[in-house]
C-alpha cells in the first residue's frame, strides 16, 4: 500500500507515468492533500501544466476539482489560471461543475447497457424527462433530487410515482409502448442515488457526453439580442445527439440544427431575423450569423477537441 509521502513525491515532480498507475489501483488515494501547503495531485498537475489527458486520468479516477489548498485556499483551476493564464483548455477542464440531472441520467442509462427492454416506454420516458431537465444542476440533497424527480414525473405523465401504474407512451392505439412507476421506483432512481453522490465530482464522460454538454459555459458575450435565445433552443434540440469525432461533422451539426430552428441557412456576416424569439422586441429575434460561424462554432470545436484528448487515456484502457 502507498504512503501519502510517495503520493505526494510523486505528484510534486510530476511524474504522472509512475503516479497514475498507483492511482488507478488505489482510487481513494486521488484526493490525498501534502501536509504543508493542501496540495493534491490535481493541484499539482495544474501547477506543471499537465496535458490534457493526464488531467482526464485523474478526473475519471476520482480527483475532487472543489478542493482548496491550505496556504492560499486555491482550487486547482485557480493554480492553473494563476500558472498557465494561455492554457484556455486547462481553465476548461478544470472548472468546477457539477453534473445537471439531464447528465445524471444519461450516466445512469449509459452504465446499464440493459436497463431498458426492447419496446421499451420507459426508455421513451427517459428520453422525454432528460429533455425536460435541460441543464438544471443536480441538487446536493438526495430528498431535493428525488423531490423534482416525482414533480418532473407528474408534469409528463400525470401520475405519481408512488402510484403503482402502467403509462401508455404511444405511437398509437394499434402499437403502444408503456412505462411502468415500478420500473422507476424499484431500478431507476435506487441506481441513479447511488451516482448522485458523485455527482460534483464525475466529469463529462465519453460513454454518455452529447453536444448540448459543450453549450456550458454560457459565451461571456453575443452578437445580437436573438443569440442568447437560440442558444436555449439549440442546446435542448442537441441534447440527444453524440458528440462527432471529427470536428467538421460538429459544424454541419450545428448549421444543420441552426437551419432547422430558423428555417434559414447558417452563414457568416448573414443576420436572420425568427419571430417567435421576438419575445422584448423586434431586436431580440435578430441572430447573427457572424457570431454562430466565427465564435460560437470555433468554441464548440475547441471544447470537444478538450474533451477528446481528456478521454485519451480511458480509450486506451478500454481498447
Amino acid at each position: 500500500m502507498p504512503n501519502s509521502k510517495q503520493i505526494n513525491t510523486l505528484a510534486f515532480r510530476g511524474d504522472w507515468e509512475a503516479l497514475l498507475p498507483v492511482l488507478r489501483a488505489h482510487p481513494d488515494l486521488v484526493n490525498l492533500a501534502s501536509e504543508s501547503k493542501g496540495y493534491t495531485p490535481l493541484h499539482q498537475a495544474a501547477w506543471h501544466g499537465a496535458s490534457l489527458s493526464i488531467i482526464g486520468e485523474l478526473l475519471e479516477i476520482g480527483a475532487d476539482r472543489r478542493i482548496k489548498t491550505n496556504n492560499k485556499r486555491q482550487t486547482a483551476s485557480d493554480i492553473a489560471n494563476e500558472k498557465h493564464p494561455e492554457r484556455f483548455d486547462l481553465a476548461y477542464a478544470l472548472s468546477e461543475r457539477q453534473l445537471t440531472i439531464a447528465q445524471l441520467m444519461r450516466k445512469v442509462i449509459a452504465s446499464k447497457p440493459d436497463l431498458f427492454g426492447a419496446y421499451d416506454g420507459n426508455q421513451v420516458l427517459a428520453d422525454r424527462l432528460v429533455e425536460s431537465f435541460g441543464s438544471e444542476p443536480c441538487p446536493d440533497r438526495l430528498d431535493e433530487l428525488n423531490r423534482r424527480m416525482e414533480n418532473a414525473f407528474i408534469a409528463l405523465t400525470g401520475v405519481s410515482l408512488s402510484s403503482p401504474t402502467k403509462i401508455e407512451c404511444g405511437p398509437n392505439e394499434i402499437f403502444e409502448l408503456q412505462a411502468d412507476t415500478r420500473f422507476w421506483v424499484s431500478q431507476f432512481l435506487p441506481i441513479m442515488s447511488e451516482h448522485a453522490s458523485q455527482a460534483h465530482i464525475v466529469p463529462i464522460e465519453k460513454g454518455w457526453a452529447v453536444v448540448a454538454d459543450l453549450f456550458d459555459p454560457a459565451p461571456e458575450t453575443w452578437g445580437l439580442r436573438g443569440d442568447l435565445f437560440l442558444w436555449i433552443e439549440m442546446r435542448q434540440a442537441l441534447c440527444h445527439v453524440q458528440i462527432p469525432e471529427h470536428l467538421t461533422d460538429l459544424a454541419e451539426l450545428v448549421k444543420s440544427a441552426f437551419q432547422a430552428l430558423t428555417g434559414k441557412p447558417l452563414r457568416s456576416g448573414n443576420d436572420v431575423f425568427v419571430s417567435r424569439l421576438a419575445r422584448g422586441g423586434m431586436s431580440s429575434g435578430m441572430i447573427s450569423g457572424s457570431f454562430w460561424t466565427e465564435q460560437f462554432i470555433p468554441l464548440l470545436e475547441k471544447r470537444a477537441r478538450w474533451l477528446q484528448e481528456m478521454w485519451v487515456s480511458t480509450r486506451h484502457r478500454i481498447d
